[in-house]
């Protein structure tokens, strides 16, 4: 089988060869190690990320080659076709800087970041909406076709040009409604106005909704196979079940029931715990689920999961990133995936996966090796 058969295959419950073997959100490792992947200077990311969607996709190219994941996740947004066109690479002052050309600002590139990742992240802790005409000012739908226009599928139409035919495309995702939310109201706001103001915050969930399937129709136009929906903080250790029902599953089921109706499979990612909202989950309709690792206090167990809607979604293995990947030795990587492969028999289908992304600790040979380890310990479910 081609990886293409083999990860459709895996997602409608199909006999496999083997299982598909992947690490979902590999955009992000591709990022964290692109000098490792590639050898050319970790800086050279930036360039990477805004220039000609030739060079862009030759660059992914040897990326993929380098660690070769089967189920490929572009880098699915660009920048407008207009600030990529007036920026410039030039050193300044002894360091590699981009310069607009148009507003004269100049951006140091070989900066290290303090987490290690080659782009650090801060939660939105200000509230900027109170009333439903503050959501209506603020959260503005940009309609599919005006990204398209603007250029955001360059990089991810030539990735599908390059690949389609033979390799599964993951074209990119959204964030789910909830945490969305954050953006506008704060994040720790955010979990006493689901008490407080539950209106207005269902609100702000459809207003989001509406952008979220614009960028979903935005997404499917490229062609492609899977759209992901990364739910976040819909997880046991941030809401209850009945939150859960109320301020996500609607929203998701909507998103699932759009990417299906534009022929594309949906997954739905969840890092953290589920194991008390797989009901509500499988309900949804997605046609693939990836859960956390067992930490913080929650369990999510692959074998129970397997048990109680394996039979309705494709299972991703859940592979701890950092306790078996990155710290664990062959032997303990080795026998994971075996028990992880064992666990998943009884699943509709399954894909071997890290639970949450590659950490920027990991070196390149041992992706290889887990990629490798996989495919062998994989054959036969």
């Amino acid at each position: 089988m081609i990886n293409k058969q083999r990860v459709y295959a895996a997602l409608e419950g199909n006999a496999v060869d083997r299982c598909p073997v992947t690490s979902l959100y590999n955009f992000l490792y591709q990022q964290d190690h692109f000098s490792e992947l590639t050898g050319l200077p970790q800086w050279w990311l930036q360039q990477w990320l805004i220039e000609s969607p030739e060079a862009h996709v030759n660059v992914y190219a040897a990326m993929q080659a380098a660690a070769p994941f089967e189920l490929l996740q572009p880098q699915h947004s660009a920048p407008s076709r207009a600030w990529r066109g007036r920026q410039e690479f030039v050193e300044r002052d002894g360091h590699p800087c981009r310069h607009d050309q148009e507003t004269g600002e100049w951006v140091r590139l070989d900066q290290v970041t303090d987490s290690g990742h080659a782009s650090d992240y801060h939660a939105n802790e200000t509230r900027n909406v109170f009333t439903r005409a503050d959501i209506d000012a603020r959260v503005i739908v940009t309609p599919a076709a005006a990204q398209i226009a603007d250029g955001a599928n360059d990089y991810l139409d030539t990735v599908v040009r390059r690949f389609g035919h033979e390799e599964f495309i993951l074209s990119g995702g959204v964030i789910g409604t909830l945490y969305s939310c954050h953006w506008h109201v704060g994040l720790t706001n955010l979990f006493s106005l689901l008490i407080e103001e539950p209106a207005l915050i269902a609100y702000l969930c459809e207003r989001l909704l509406e952008q979220n399937l614009e960028t979903i129709r935005r997404l499917a136009a490229a062609g492609g196979d899977a759209i992901y929906i990364d739910d976040a903080t819909a997880t046991s250790d941030m809401i209850s079940p009945a939150m859960y029902k109320r301020f996500c599953q609607p929203y998701v089921t909507a998103m699932v029931n759009e990417i299906h109706r534009l022929g594309h499979k949906a997954i739905l990612i969840y890092f953290g715990g589920v194991m008390d909202r797989l009901e509500p989950i499988a309900a949804t309709g997605a046609d693939g689920l990836l859960y956390e690792a067992s930490m913080k206090g929650y369990v999510n167990d692959t074998a129970e999961i397997a048990y109680r809607i394996g039979d309705r979604m494709t299972l991703f293995s859940n592979i701890d990133p950092v306790v078996v990947l990155q710290d664990g030795t062959d032997a303990d990587l080795e026998a994971e995936i075996r028990r992880q492969v064992e666990a998943g028999r009884a699943a509709r289908g399954f894909i071997i996966s890290t639970a949450s992304p590659i950490t920027p600790a990991t070196p390149l040979a041992r992706v290889q090796r887990f990629l490798s380890l996989a495919k062998q310990l994989g054959v036969g479910t």
